[in-house]
């Protein structure tokens, strides 16, 4: 392939009909499982197999000896190198927790530096935008689903009561972000539809999705839609006057059936009363910015904001004048891993670097589409962008489902593809690209194989009366913690079940260790009962486990059985 040729159209087919698949099909795959975030929901392992062979097709042209990048690219790496480089040091024994969101990163960087291989053309642009529309469409369907079929003890495992549909995602802000950037999108698909059958598909969007984002009531969604809708309503209008008046009418159209939905007297759809307040997370990030403070070059340590929050916080608590001396002010009532904000997150465990890094990148990105973005489409690059980046000041979406780090990297490339000029040059590490790319795909599908394999157990596990032994895994490697506490808590109910003595105090060793890493309040509470059974009263431990948890029922209750029986 030389310089000036073009890719085979079979390759950028191949891509587009993996995203297609991937964000239709392979993102709806589940069954029971144990929530969370992650490699914990099997649709996140399913996404990954998809992701993975986006990205070795995607990187095969530069296989035949010439590459093609911008200096986006070259930011990208600098900004990887930057998220990497703290682990040199604060590499510490929970480091490994933040191992995979590393991988997680670079296999982004990856795929943008793949797809400026393909030398995509608007109209496959295009098709790309189309999958990410089509995922959400299949996304609204799950949700009108179970907000009017389901029943209660339904396959999917959601509750009717609850009253606000959450997808496939589990998380109701993570299915408004998502249906949200799809309305997006769907303006800029249907400012370039060339067939009626296609602006038909892209104008189901603004019919259908707007009242599952009413009824979802999720503030993040609220704000994202307030912001990107207008800016990209703004570029339809200056584009063309007849789409903007039939794509908006369609919006229109759309919101009053949603506004039926929810306030017509036969709806039972329920407000949430605390839309209006901001819950945990404002304490939660005042703190992380004074833990940001208290070590701004160095950070925690990478993988320690779930152990050294919890601590820092409850130190901070117990100093308030209020809480003198008897805390009265708990703030927190959950176990978090993430302060919610991914600017938050970096900067606390990694320090100063990865935080400015991010925030440098993001602002550049910015300045190079109203700068330079084509004339016409700035205000619509700003808008595809701005429901995702927005959600991750909020939460972390990118971890809760890998399809949104999908859908937002192949938005990112388009932008890149349009707001930077692109160079060539030669490649002489063809045979790496080759063998690399197609090798870590079988490797990829295998572990997911198998990782699925073990969340089936668990999901048989957890269904019955978690005494049958967690035998047969294949591969304990994709939630390691998650797996071994599963593991260890069955090991305790059984050594205090039939007394076996050595068995729990092993249990008490491998916890002790382990609350060094990942505290939550079920495993202090283990340790309580492990303790209760072996007749050891340790009042430091005790005070200690107030003085975390002083909010936590689970606790309450272990505390209290102990001093009943005591």
């Amino acid at each position: 392939m030389t310089a000036t040729s073009s890719p085979n159209p079979r390759l950028t087919a191949g891509v587009i009909a993996t995203a297609v698949v991937t964000f239709t099909l392979l993102l709806h795959f589940t069954f029971p499982n144990m929530g969370g975030a992650g490699l914990r929901l099997p649709f996140n392992a399913t996404v990954w197999m998809g992701f993975g062979l986006l990205m070795a097709l995607a990187l095969w042209p530069a296989a035949r000896g010439v590459i093609r990048y911008s200096h986006f690219h070259l930011g990208v790496g600098l900004l990887l190198l930057a998220l990497w480089l703290p682990f040199a040091w604060s590499w510490n024994p929970a480091s490994m927790i933040a191992f995979p969101r590393l991988l997680g990163a670079t296999a982004g960087a990856i795929l943008l530096l793949g797809l400026a291989q393909l030398r995509l053309r608007r109209r496959d642009w295009w098709w790309l935008g189309m999958a990410i529309l089509l995922g959400a469409l299949v996304a609204s369907v799950f949700g009108y689903v179970q907000r009017y079929w389901l029943v209660e003890g339904n396959w999917m495992g959601y509750d009717p009561a609850y009253g606000r549909p959450y997808g496939i995602f589990q998380q109701v802000n993570v299915m408004s972000s998502f249906l949200v950037t799809a309305l997006v999108v769907s303006a800029w698909l249907y400012g370039e539809a060339g067939r009626r059958w296609e602006k038909g598909v892209v104008l189901l969007a603004p019919l259908a999705i707007p009242a599952l984002v009413l009824m979802i009531q999720s503030r993040t969604g609220w704000l994202a839609a307030l912001i990107a809708l207008p800016l990209v309503m703004a570029h339809l209008y200056a584009q063309d006057r007849r789409q903007f008046a039939q794509w908006a009418g369609a919006l229109g159209l759309g919101t009053v059936l949603g506004l039926l939905l929810w306030w017509a007297p036969w709806s039972d759809v329920r407000i949430e009363r605390d839309l209006g307040s901001a819950g945990e997370r404002l304490p939660v990030y005042l703190h992380s910015l004074r833990m940001i403070l208290e070590e701004p070059l160095s950070g925690w340590g990478y993988g320690r904001f779930q152990h050294d929050f919890l601590h820092s916080f409850a130190d901070w608590r117990a100093a308030l004048p209020i809480n003198q001396p008897e805390i009265v002010e708990p703030f927190i009532t959950q176990n978090y891993s993430h302060p919610h904000n991914e600017l938050l997150l970096w900067g606390m465990e990694g320090g100063l670097l990865p935080m400015a890094a991010i925030l440098a990148f993001g602002g550049w990105v910015l300045w190079r589409i109203l700068a330079h973005g084509p004339r016409g489409k700035r205000l619509l690059y700003c808008a595809l962008l701005l429901p995702l980046a927005l959600h991750t000041m909020t939460e972390y979406p990118f971890y809760h489902s890998i399809a949104h780090w999908l859908a937002f990297l192949l938005l990112l490339g388009l932008v890149a593809e349009r707001c930077w000029p692109s160079r060539e040059r030669a490649n002489r590490y063809t045979f790496g690209i080759r063998v690399g790319g197609w090798l870590a795909v079988p490797v990829l599908w295998v572990f997911m194989a198998t990782h699925l394999h073990t969340l089936w157990q668990i999901k048989f596990h957890t269904a019955g009366d978690n005494k049958a032994p967690l035998t047969g895994l294949i591969n304990p490697l994709g939630t390691p913690l998650e797996l071994d506490f599963i593991m260890m808590t069955q090991q305790l109910s059984s050594s205090v079940e039939i007394g076996m003595t050595s068995t729990t105090e092993e249990y008490l060793a491998w916890a002790h260790h382990h609350s060094q890493i990942a505290p939550t309040s079920s495993l202090y509470s283990n340790i309580i009962q492990a303790q209760h059974s072996l007749n050891i009263i340790n009042p430091y431990f005790l005070d200690e486990t107030r003085y975390l948890f002083p909010a936590s029922d689970e606790i309450r209750l272990a505390l209290s059985i102990t001093e009943r029986e005591n």
